[in-house]
């Protein structure tokens, strides 16, 4: 059930987030239509649309509103359309990500206070840590990935998060997959200095209930 409602949350925080940008996108049309003069039946002639559903859309509340129809609906008003997307993490699981999380808490989770789906304290920040582990001594974000597609850039994500949660240390679990091992291996030159990748001693360390001094990279099998 807990990790139901967290993903419910999630999803939730994202329909609100989209709410508030169309919103924010019907402002710009409507501010970018006033600018060219134009009514909204004009408009509508223009891209082939009712006056009404201009309306909606100024209004945020279009349920027809495509990529493709914003992008000629912006041009008619001046406007070019962009959109970027930002990794933000917390997404809803899958089910390799889960059983990992479930083994490495199996591992080391008796003597800490264990947070799953961590927010980031935030205001509009819909970034999670996948596990934060606290006790009187240390605050832990953890990290949980399953398959390593970039490793610079998902070590400065996991590395932002840590920072923002106010973690005093990382730990990257890596599923211990020969891909993974290989990337690993074939950076362990970059990764040495930065982390400890002893994944015995960190283990160690966490099972018993204490700060392993150094961010780490745990490679776990299942």
């Amino acid at each position: 059930m807990a990790r139901m409602a967290v993903r419910t949350r999630t999803i939730d925080t994202a329909l609100r987030h989209w709410a508030r940008a169309s919103v924010d996108i019907g402002n710009e049309l409507r501010t970018g239509r006033h600018i060219r003069g134009v009514t909204q039946r004009e408009l509508g002639a223009t891209i082939g649309v009712s006056a009404s559903e201009v309306s909606r859309r100024e209004l945020g509340k279009s349920t027809r509103l495509t990529g493709p129809k914003l992008a000629v609906h912006a041009a008619a008003v001046g406007l070019r359309l962009s959109v970027r997307l930002w990794p933000v993490g917390g997404g809803v699981r899958d089910a390799a990500q889960a059983r990992f999380v479930a083994a490495f808490l199996a591992r080391v989770g008796r003597h800490w206070t264990v947070t799953l789906e961590a927010p980031i304290p935030v205001a509009g920040d819909l970034r999670a840590v996948d596990i934060l582990l606290a006790n009187a001594t240390a605050r832990i974000a953890v990290e949980v990935i399953t398959r390593l597609a970039d490793l610079q850039a998902q070590v400065r994500a996991a590395q932002l998060k840590s920072r923002d949660i106010a973690a005093t240390r990382l730990i990257l679990v890596v599923a211990g997959t020969h891909a993974n091992r290989s990337v690993i291996a074939s950076a362990r030159g970059g990764l040495v200095d930065a982390f400890d990748l002893d994944t015995r001693r960190i283990l160690a360390e966490l099972a018993g209930g204490r700060d392993p001094l150094r961010d780490g990279i745990i490679v776990l099998e299942r």
